[in-house]
Formats: C-alpha cells, structure tokens, sequence
C-alpha cells in the first residue's frame, strides 16, 4: 500500500488567511490587543506554536499549556466564520489528485498537519475536501508544537494499523513538510504553491518537487513508478 500524508494549507487550499483572521480575533477577546502577525512566524507551523507565538508577545512571559488550548479552542470556534468571510479556494488538481486516488485501494490518503484534527476537518469540510481522508488514521498537531513529533505519530499510526511494508510520501509546500518526511524515512513531494519558492523547496533535495500539483494522472503514475 502506498500511504499519503498530505499537508493542507498552500498544498491543497488556500484560505486567504481565514486561520490568522481566526487567531487574531481569539487573541483580541482573550488578551485585549492585537498582534502583527507579520512579526511570526506562521508558515508550516502548528496551530500550539503560533498560539504560543502570540501569547508570548501579548504577555512578554512564556506561555502555559492551557493558555495555548484555550487559545487554539477559541480560534477552532471562529475559523468557519472567518472562512465563510473570505475568497479561499481548492488549488489547481489537488481535488482531482484526491477523488482519482481515492477511488484507489492501494492508496490510503492521510493528513500530516499543522492543525488541530478539528481545524484540519473545519477547513476540508468547508471546501468539500474532507471525504476524501481518514481522519481517525491522520496525524494532527493536538499535544505537539513540532512538526516532525508529529510526523513522528504519524509513522506510529502506520506502524500500528498496517506494519512497515508500506511505502510513505509526505506532501507539503514547505521547508518543514520536507524536513519531517524525510524525519520518518517517507519519499518527500514539494509543491511551491505556498510561500516558499521551488528552488527554496529543492534546496532540501525532496524526492519530487514541482512548481504546481500536475494532473491526476501524472501524479498517481509518478507516484505508481516510485522506487
């Protein structure tokens, strides 16, 4: 089997930065000001790390655990808002590389993210991605503010649901996606659809890297001929 970890935000959507729009309306009514978020940073990261980021320059001290939960919980309450407010969208093929993979049962879609597993599913069901993956199965931030212990849960998962005979890919528009594929020993896809560029994204050496996701096609045979 043939198991993909997919990133979400600048891989699959774009929410025209509804999560940050989300972030700092949490902030404001719990800490009464405002932040820049310019001055963080964000891409790639968790949901826990940027709620630390903020609180840490709201308070000036280090943040508690449960000041990032209760931050991150109040952003999960206002993200389908801030969604619902904004132009986000499905970037080109990745809703076609889905539904043809999906249909596949030699392929098992996961999610490798950032988010919070409630964060990832408000998103993906707001743009009509979220049938698409096993959620019970994917690797969220939850506990962690790291990316790679959370690549490091994920390769868990696999462990314990279909053992070690399983090739692992790791998809993602950042730096940070690459860093903690190749972490778990997964063959590593950049696509520069994020912020980052295609060559900041080869520069890591990824076992694929691309300026845009290709046509379904193209992607599963590439992904079919893999060594």
């Amino acid at each position: 089997m043939k198991i993909l970890f997919w990133d979400i935000d600048g891989t699959l959507i774009r929410t025209a930065k509804a999560g940050l729009y989300a972030f700092a309306q949490a902030t404001t009514e719990l800490w009464g000001s405002a932040v820049d978020f310019d001055t963080l940073t964000t891409a790639g990261m968790t949901d826990n790390y940027i709620a630390r980021q903020i609180i840490e320059v709201s308070s000036g001290r280090e943040a508690s655990r449960s000041e990032i939960d209760r931050l991150c919980r109040r952003y999960e309450e206002l993200l389908p808002r801030e969604l619902a407010a904004r132009k986000g969208l499905v970037l080109p093929e990745a809703a076609n590389i889905l539904a043809c993979l999906h249909e596949r049962d030699d392929y098992k879609l996961l999610l490798l993210t950032g988010n919070s597993k409630i964060g990832a599913q408000i998103k993906l069901k707001y743009f009509a991605l979220d049938r698409y993956f096993d959620f019970a199965s994917s690797a969220f931030a939850e506990q962690f503010e790291r990316r790679s212990d959370i690549a490091n849960s994920a390769l868990e998962i696999v462990h314990a649901n279909w053992g070690d005979q399983h090739k692992i890919y790791v998809i993602g528009d950042t730096p940070h996606d690459i860093e903690c594929g190749k972490g778990i020993g997964a063959h590593t896809i950049g696509v520069a659809t994020g912020r980052y560029s295609l060559a900041e994204l080869q520069s890591l050496c990824p076992w694929w890297s691309m300026e845009f996701l290709p046509e379904a096609e193209i992607f599963a045979t590439k992904i079919a001929t893999s060594v």
